[in-house]
């Protein structure tokens, strides 16, 4: 299929090309980029719009496994959203929560059909639980340990990213448990270390000096995920120096950050246990349930302690982080805007499908926090080179055909916590593999993504 995308402003990150011209795609490549006549399967008026690559969402929740008796399936609820928000790519399993099996999970997506490519990390609270190991308080036994590193070698030979951690949530795994489990990835080619923090807050500076340790000494490289909800509480110039400052030492260590001020997760999870109140400085009114009985409302003592021993698995938002630091932190060069976006029951957090309109909207042309360039290079260059996809996050002839056309006065997130699945605005055609996927807000109805597998190995370290 031949489309021609005609009159938009061009911007390729890796080079700043900034150009009003066309943009021609044949066959899920992009062929041309000038001025074009001739005959095409499909013209594409893009005057006045952006045209750039499609968005990359270097952290995303992957939706969950649906048994139906005997068998298996899945929804593809969260992708739909990141495709709604000019999302391309997505890249799951973070957190340390994946599904169990990654090569089974990718043929049920391709099955159903995917709206974006989608590749995926193997989460090492996932492969805690599949050894056994329920309580996330207490270390793994060597036993434990061997068993994991053989269950992560086989998700790495089924095409997975890397591995992916949550500390928070996996409190009692030690850091040799994690360098155990990060050796693995040495044999493999082109492999990422992803990580949730041990600590938030007042401990945030140690908890990151614990990750650049890690990928230090196993020389894998690290992705600190989510930055704001680690250092957002009056240390992320000092969080944002020590990533530098580990870059300096030629530690391949990066990170991202989505553009809100409150986080979200289960109550139940360790990450509520006693004194973070304390630690964030504020009280239980500072946590908004996300659905259930008290859906829309907020916290007191009796419902918090109610919601943790009887609904744990209950989604909550917690508004405890420094707006003003979270802007610094997209700011800073090097950090890749992502969603970390995830939906439990039709609920959730707008990050799941405002996060990139809102920087382009809010960040870039109301408040200038950004220029426009510098944010889509945050969104598409950066996370496409930090996956090594060198035919992703590039307006280049002959890279994937994965390109979202804007308009740039009138995009905006409309996602808020009361209805946090709101579609943005502003985004006139998402187009994936060579195949309009969304145009002004209306899916395809065949969808057109695909699963990315990691391939290769290495033997010995680089």
């Amino acid at each position: 299929m031949k489309i021609v995308i005609k009159g938009g402003r061009v911007i390729d990150p890796e080079t700043s090309f900034d150009t009003a011209t066309d943009v021609t795609v044949s066959d899920g490549i992009i062929s041309r980029i000038g001025q074009t006549s001739g005959p095409a399967d499909l013209i594409i008026d893009a005057e006045g719009r952006v045209v750039c690559p499609g968005f990359i969402d270097i952290h995303m929740h992957e939706d969950a496994i649906i048994p139906q008796g005997v068998h298996k399936t899945t929804q593809t609820r969260v992708f739909d959203c990141m495709l709604n928000m000019g999302v391309t790519t997505a890249v799951g399993g973070n957190c340390g929560e994946s599904p169990e099996d990654i090569g089974q999970y990718a043929g049920m997506l391709e099955k159903t059909g995917l709206p974006v490519n989608f590749c995926c990390y193997m989460g090492h609270k996932t492969l805690r639980e599949m050894v056994g190991l329920k309580d996330p308080y207490i270390p793994a036994s060597g036993s434990q340990i061997e068993e994991m590193k053989s269950l992560l070698k086989k998700a790495l030979q089924d095409g997975a990213v890397g591995i992916s951690f949550g500390l928070e949530y996996t409190p009692g795994a030690p850091t040799e448990e994690m360098i155990a489990l990060g050796n693995v990835l040495c044999d493999f080619e082109n492999r990422l270390m992803a990580a949730h923090y041990r600590y938030d807050a007042e401990r945030g500076i140690e908890a990151l000096r614990e990750l650049i340790y890690v990928s230090e000494t196993t020389r894998i490289p690290m992705q600190i995920s989510h930055l704001g909800s680690c250092c957002a509480f009056g240390n992320m110039k000092e969080g944002l120096a020590l990533i530098d400052s580990a870059k300096q030492q030629s530690l391949d260590v990066e990170a991202d950050c989505y553009p809100y001020d409150a986080f979200s997760t289960t109550i139940g999870s360790p990450v509520f246990d006693p004194g973070c109140f304390d630690r964030w400085k504020c009280d239980y009114d500072a946590v908004l349930i996300a659905e259930g009985k008290y859906r829309g409302s907020y916290c007191d003592e009796s419902i918090f302690n109610e919601l943790r021993k009887n609904y744990p698995q209950t989604i909550v938002v917690a508004f405890v982080m420094n707006q003003n630091e979270v802007k610094e932190a997209i700011r800073h060069p090097g950090i890749m805007v992502a969603s970390d976006g995830y939906i439990h029951d039709g609920q959730g957090h707008p990050r799941v499908a405002g996060t990139f309109p809102k920087v382009l909207g809010r960040f870039v042309r109301e408040e200038k926090t950004l220029d426009l360039i510098e944010a889509i290079s945050k969104m598409t260059i950066l996370p496409a080179k930090r996956l090594k996809l060198s035919g992703k996050g590039r307006i280049r002839e002959g890279c994937d055909a994965d390109i979202v056309i804007f308009d740039p006065e009138l995009i905006a997130d409309r996602a808020t916590f009361e209805r946090p699945l709101e579609s943005p605005s502003g985004i006139d055609c998402v187009i994936v593999n060579g195949k309009v996927a969304l145009e002004k807000s209306c899916p395809a109805d065949k969808p057109s993504g695909k699963i990315i597998r990691f391939g290769g190995m290495q033997y010995g370290r680089k």
